[in-house]
């Protein structure tokens, strides 16, 4: 098999089009809301068969496969501010910057509000990290920020398992692993991307136009925080009496609050694996004590 022409229902990871040099594999939501690979001219594909050699889905085994025993530590932010704003305890957030203090960049996951996506990114500074803060449980776009990375720099790469898997076949093959530091979690699965399309359209009509999500923020509490807040642009307006002036007074942005003790929709749907992607479900490698660090 040459090419991942017949790879469907896949991880969604976009390491086949990262490293394809002709540049000819784009990365869309198929049918069901999960980002897949399609080879847009078969024409021009030279049978190189890298984007098969870095495909986590394509092939049974871990990258990583040295069954190495498995060491567990407790770790946590000593920041009060970066433990509030992170979805655990900051861990992520911390290791992200002590790497940056010595000359790593890093590769993470923000929010993209404008096109309502979860979405890899560079970010060179503390300051420029800090979207990445936070938990985003929906499937995250990797291409543009793959395809930013300069192998000759150093990383730290955050991502799910499957992403990090293949990750690691890719920068196996520039033999340049030396200049990277990979991270993974634990992951439940991805939902579909037409599922969260759906919510936002739900919540716009309280907020108006979402300019900010965060998912397992710590609004309600610590101990009940499967929860989603959700900023949008709608003001209310109102007209009052002041100094012989009619003022247009613009109240505060709205934010729409949601938990999953209280029947949240989306949470529902995915921790109730109603929407979750069928390689998460069926494919899945590195479930239970499996990483692909």
């Amino acid at each position: 098999m040459p090419n991942i022409s017949s790879i469907h229902h896949c991880y969604g990871c976009s390491l086949c089009a990262t490293v394809c040099s002709k540049k000819i594999i784009s990365i869309t939501l198929n049918k069901n809301g999960f980002y897949e690979p399609t080879i847009t001219d078969t024409t021009q594909c030279t049978d190189c068969s890298l984007c098969m050699e870095v495909c986590a889905f394509a092939n049974k085994e871990l990258a990583n496969n040295d069954n190495r025993p498995i060491k567990s530590y407790a770790a946590w932010s000593k920041e009060y501010a970066v433990q509030r704003k992170c979805s655990s305890g900051g861990a992520g957030y911390e290791l992200g910057r002590t790497l940056m203090a010595q000359g790593y960049e890093v590769c993470g996951v923000r929010y993209n509000a404008e096109a309502g996506r979860a979405e890899h990114y560079i970010a060179s500074t503390p300051e420029e990290l800090i979207p990445a803060i936070g938990s985003k449980y929906i499937q995250s776009y990797t291409l543009d920020g793959f395809c930013a990375i300069d192998r000759k720099r150093k990383y730290l790469v955050t991502g799910t398992p499957c992403q990090i898997d293949s990750f690691r076949r890719y920068i196996r093959k520039f033999r340049v692993e030396d200049n990277f530091v990979l991270m993974d979690f634990f992951c439940h699965s991805v939902p579909s991307m037409w599922v969260w399309n759906k919510y936002l359209r739900m919540v716009e009509q309280v907020t108006g136009k979402v300019n900010y999500a965060s998912w397992r923020n710590k609004h309600t509490g610590w101990h009940d925080s499967w929860a989603m807040g959700i900023d949008g642009e709608k003001t209310a307006e109102k007209m009052d009496w002041h100094d012989s002036y009619n003022l247009l007074i613009r109240e505060k942005k709205s934010f729409f609050n949601s938990r999953l003790s209280q029947g949240d929709v989306f949470y529902n749907l995915f921790l109730g694996d109603f929407c979750c992607n069928r390689a998460c479900q069926k494919n899945c490698k590195y479930k239970y004590d499996v990483s692909p660090r």
